[in-house]
């Protein structure tokens, strides 16, 4: 009896061991500055853009962000977080319906992508791509929103495509 309980605690344990370094590549820290660099966020906005800023969370649930200023008073802020369990792209899309920010959905862009829009012309782009949430946030000086979901969506494109 003692030897069949001490099998199972030690088949506990290296499993607790295993989950415990077994982390998915989504649970790792990621630099959100590294899915883009200035020029390419020129070459689809057609305005001078600044380095990234990079800001890791405290709670790394929470994910990390980089804020690069457009022009003189723009921004494009790239959010990436894993995803938790239950969370899916219909729960979110949900939550935003409720806040009254009709999410409308835009294929071909990683697993799932939609479109809220916050109002003062910015454009909130959310994809997701392998266990991981993306939230762009776009804010182009002069233009309107409709002129910015094109520019959000190439942009979206690039980042799926550097998630793994």
């Amino acid at each position: 009896m003692a030897s069949c309980f001490r099998v199972r605690f030690q088949w506990i344990v290296l499993a607790l061991v295993f989950c415990a370094t077994a982390a998915s590549a989504a649970d790792q820290p990621f630099d959100p500055c590294s899915l883009l660099t200035p020029a390419e966020i020129q070459a689809v906005v057609g305005k001078a853009v600044k380095p990234g800023t990079p800001k890791v969370h405290s709670n790394p649930l929470a994910g990390s962000d980089c804020t690069y200023v457009i022009g003189d008073i723009g921004s494009l802020n790239v959010l990436t977080k894993p995803l938790q369990r239950g969370e899916t792209p219909e729960i979110f899309k949900a939550q935003f319906a409720k806040m009254k920010m009709a999410p409308v959905d835009l294929p071909g862009v990683g697993d799932a992508a939609f479109f809220t829009s916050p109002g003062f012309g910015m454009v909130q782009l959310h994809a997701f791509k392998a266990a991981r949430y993306v939230l762009i946030t776009l804010l182009v000086p002069g233009s309107e929103e409709k002129a910015v979901r094109p520019m959000a969506a190439k942009l979206m494109k690039i980042v799926v495509t550097r998630i793994k």
